[in-house]
């Protein structure tokens, strides 16, 4: 939490549609639980396309090296 900003980060060495769904899903929890929206931000190296179609569907920001 920063300037009332949550924010939560995963990483992971290699990332799918399936992560994103999870994260997604944890956030969502975080949210109903705090009551606050999160931040949800996805650190990779590598994430295949239908990885990144969720994320933009979902608004989970991805950091990737591609």
């Amino acid at each position: 939490i920063r300037d009332g900003v949550h924010v939560l980060v995963e990483v992971k060495a290699s990332a799918s549609d399936s992560d994103v769904v999870k994260l997604w899903r944890i956030g969502h929890l975080y949210e109903r639980v705090v009551g606050v929206k999160p931040r949800l931000v996805l650190v990779t190296p590598f994430i295949d396309e239908r990885g990144l179609e969720a994320s933009k569907r979902l608004g989970v920001e991805v950091y990737t090296k591609t």
